[in-house]
């Protein structure tokens, strides 16, 4: 088991996996041993959720000039 001091763990987005393999789960009715399936599908959700978020974060590239393009 991973230690509570790790600083390498994101102890919010382990939640937000957590969570939503929960959700997942309990919304297909709740089936018995397929624990792992919900656990990726919960973790792709959270690692394209964390991506969309960091690209709208990003300045966007379209108030750029046109003459001013890097070759």
């Amino acid at each position: 088991m991973a230690d509570a001091d790790d600083p390498w763990i994101d102890k919010d987005f382990e939640s937000a996996v957590r969570d939503t393999a929960y959700f997942l789960w309990e919304n297909d009715g709740r089936p018995l041993g397929r624990e792992k399936e919900y656990w990726f599908a919960a973790l792709d959700r959270c690692l394209r959720q964390r991506e969309a978020d960091a690209l709208l974060q990003q300045e966007p590239r379209g108030d750029r000039d046109p003459d001013d393009r890097e070759v």
